[in-house]
């Protein structure tokens, strides 16, 4: 997911092909024009088909879903494809990867086609040079068509009634076991054990933007009277000095804080979103950009989350609002029986279970 379970920088779970270059970065994509040639298309082919070999089915994920697809017809492998985000197009919604928190129904399934058309118009010339290159012929876009394995939960999102049921699997979301050797800091310890639950404040991976202390201040200014607990992940956060009751802490799991607090105020990030969901303990939406907004529909529209908050014009008065309405009895109540019915949910069985079911 968009992260990865814990309150700082962590890596995520998405599966990718390393480049083989110095000079590609990680998360370095297909592109067309001048930085053509600075795409690492025949490194992740190589890494993939190498891995591969021998296998009977090839999962591919982004960002390297197009060069996975590639991989499996020359490996001889079933294609199957794992998301994280509804990016299908769809009547019900445009693709959540876009941002848009809102655009006319009619348009949901056009705009969704588009953005999969695009997607393989710039992926598809540079990769089919590169399977030129290696004496392959060239392919029109892998992954349209395929099964897709949906990492969500459908508690949380069902499957569209357009998508067909025989191409895709909700599975519900895919969760690394618990770090059984993890124990949380004295400072933590000794916070948590002072009074009641406080309010969770992180927005994970995030980066510093331009406004973000504003935006802290906003928010704590809106939680005046309470105590805050604020993830400093990637952005920082309260590396200034903070108000009395609010103390900042680092990477932390979420399975083992959120149940702990009152409310979660963050950026909807797939992996966190997830967390709240199954902590039982009601949201506050700070989407930024991304599928973040789309995660905060989802969670307004289940019933477990405020009326998502504006990161770029904060108010204290609507922190204020948004607190009072996760704190009501019906939220809470809610939130714990979204909860119950995401504990029975096991996404890394049922897509184990979809996947040898291709090669029975």
């Amino acid at each position: 997911m968009a992260d990865s379970g814990r309150t700082g920088p962590q890596p995520g779970i998405e599966n990718r092909a390393v480049p083989r270059s110095d000079r590609d970065g990680p998360g370095a994509g297909p592109v067309q024009g001048s930085d053509a040639d600075a795409v690492p298309d025949a490194a992740w082919l190589d890494t993939i088909e190498d891995a591969a070999a021998g296998a009977d089915v090839l999962l591919g994920m982004p960002v390297a879903g197009f060069h996975a697809g590639s991989a499996a017809l020359a490996v001889g492998a079933t294609r199957v494809f794992g998301v994280l985000q509804p990016f299908e197009p769809t009547r019900d919604f445009p693709p959540a990867g876009l941002g848009l928190r809102r655009v006319p129904r009619w348009l949901n399934r056009p705009l969704g086609r588009f953005v999969e058309s695009l997607a393989w118009r710039v992926a598809g010339p540079p990769l089919n040079k590169a399977r030129r290159a290696r004496g392959q012929p060239p392919i029109g876009d892998p992954i349209r068509g395929q099964r897709m394995l949906c990492g969500w939960s459908p508690t949380l999102l069902t499957a569209p009634d357009d998508w067909p049921a025989d191409r895709f699997t909700v599975t519900g979301a895919w969760r690394l076991p618990p770090d059984s050797g993890w124990r949380p800091d004295a400072d933590l310890t000794t916070f948590l054990d002072a009074g009641e639950p406080p309010i969770y404040l992180g927005f994970g991976s995030m980066p510093p933007i331009s406004g973000m202390d504003r935006l802290l201040d906003s928010l704590l200014n809106g939680l005046t009277g309470r105590r805050v607990l604020v993830s400093a992940g990637w952005a920082e956060l309260g590396s200034t000095a903070l108000p009395s009751g609010v103390l900042r802490i680092g990477p932390v799991p979420h399975e083992w804080l959120f149940p702990r607090c009152a409310a979660i105020i963050h950026h909807c990030g797939g992996g966190t979103t997830h967390a709240a969901a199954a902590s039982g303990v009601p949201s506050i939406p700070v989407p930024f950009t991304l599928d973040q907004p789309f995660w905060a529909g989802r969670l307004r529209a289940v019933g477990i989350g405020s009326r998502p908050l504006d990161p770029r014009r904060p108010r204290s008065d609507a922190v204020a609002a948004a607190l009072a309405e996760v704190e009501s009895a019906a939220m809470r109540e809610r939130a714990r029986e979204v909860a119950e019915a995401m504990a029975s949910e096991d996404g890394v069985r049922v897509a184990v279970a979809a996947i040898e079911a291709l090669v029975a």
